[in-house]
């Protein structure tokens, strides 16, 4: 459960959240990629970079955590139109014909999932997690996962994800675990 402090949430379209792209979508980036600042595909540009293009795609969504008033989290993630190319490079065994073929509707592309420092281990990335995809009309979820982020690996897994294969997005991003969820999601099987 999350702690005694109350949690709300707000939702917001893409036309909505362009107006929070630096002042807040970018800000919670920046304190929650801390570790991998360093390298250029996680720099502040390259994120304002991929969020303004995420922001651009149809049925993109983003649900915001604030305690206390302020913004402490969020998720966020579009519907994977039929020209995609999210899956080009899949590499991974016995995926069935047809995985990687995109309707417009058939997946929704959990971009990312982010909590401040100070209150993770909170169960509040759960929350977000759930919130985000609650409602979905999606068949299924997918997101990307660095192989290095044991506690973010654990936690998708436990709320029952399951890895398909790897995927290199961008020429200078890391390679990735590419995992999948069936929707909708059931409170109880993600707890």
């Amino acid at each position: 459960m999350i702690e005694s402090t109350a949690i709300t949430f707000t939702r917001h379209d893409g036309d909505a959240a362009t107006a929070l792209l630096d002042d807040l979508l970018v800000r919670i980036y920046v304190e929650t990629h801390a570790d991998v600042s360093d390298k250029a595909f996680y720099s502040e540009e390259r994120a304002a970079e991929r969020i303004r293009g995420y922001l651009r795609s149809p049925g993109f969504e983003i649900v915001i955590a604030y305690a206390e008033g302020r913004p402490i989290g969020q998720a966020f993630g579009y519907a994977l139109p039929a020209t995609s190319r999210w899956w080009t490079g899949l590499t991974g065994d016995d995926l069935p014909e047809g995985f990687t073929t995109e309707t417009g509707s058939r997946t929704f592309a959990f971009n990312e999932l982010m909590v401040l420092p100070e209150w993770q281990g909170r169960h509040i990335a759960h929350a977000l997690h759930d919130e985000l995809l609650r409602g979905r009309a999606e068949e299924r979820a997918t997101i990307l996962v660095r192989e290095d982020n044991v506690p973010a690996r654990t936690a998708y897994f436990r709320w029952g994800w399951r890895k398909v294969g790897k995927l290199q997005p961008f020429p200078d991003s890391p390679h990735f675990d590419a995992l999948i969820l069936p929707l909708p999601i059931e409170a109880e099987s993600t707890r």
